[in-house]
């Protein structure tokens, strides 16, 4: 199963259980800030102040993320972060959970670059256009490139948001699922042409 999938599975998990939870995304900041401009007018379950902060959290861990990309910050240290963020998300309670959460989503778009997938694996939109882009591309003349891992990443997102509802009305510690799935990355990257050392 490509990486891709798993990570946008995570994903989408991580944003369904903050939506369900938290009444924000985890990872999908266009949402989140759909619904803070909704909060000014009084249209969204929070104020528009902790969307805001929702997307400013996002941005700093992003930022850390990907500093120490270019650090060479061993992708474990990565992969660890995002796998205690997300049990932070578990266990903490209020705002602070979802916090965590968009910690770890924030992240997870780095560490998937470190250990070489080349899209967006924590919002979809770029990912779908990608991939119309490469269907056309097959069916009319000109220059073609790989594109089904895009569509792969918006079906592993799906599949994720779907699994995190189920996870959310019937497992007692639903986000013990994409730590799970983070187990699975890194048995992949160990065993794959990558190292987990960034060698």
């Amino acid at each position: 199963m490509p990486l891709a999938f798993v990570f946008a599975a995570i994903a989408g998990y991580a944003d369904a259980i903050g939506y369900l939870r938290f009444k924000a995304f985890a990872g999908m900041m266009t949402g989140n800030t759909v619904l803070m401009g909704l909060a000014f007018f009084h249209r969204s379950a929070l104020p528009a102040v902790d969307y805001a902060t929702v997307i400013a959290v996002f941005f700093a861990t992003a930022c850390v993320g990907y500093a120490a990309i270019r650090l060479r910050c061993p992708p474990l240290i990565l992969l660890i972060a995002e796998g205690i963020a997300l049990l932070f998300g578990q266990f903490l309670g209020g705002h602070r959970a979802l916090l965590s959460l968009v910690i770890a989503m924030g992240l997870q778009n780095p560490l998937a670059a470190r250990v070489g997938v080349a899209l967006n694996t924590t919002f979809i939109t770029g990912d779908i256009l990608r991939f119309a882009e490469g269907v056309i591309a097959r069916v009319t003349p000109g220059e073609r490139g790989p594109f089904a891992v895009y569509g792969l990443a918006w079906l592993g997102y799906a599949i994720g948001a779907a699994l995190g509802a189920a996870g959310f009305l019937f497992l007692p510690w639903p986000l013990l699922v994409p730590i799970t799935l983070l187990f699975y990355v890194y048995w992949q990257v160990r065993t794959g042409a990558l190292t987990i050392s960034g060698r």
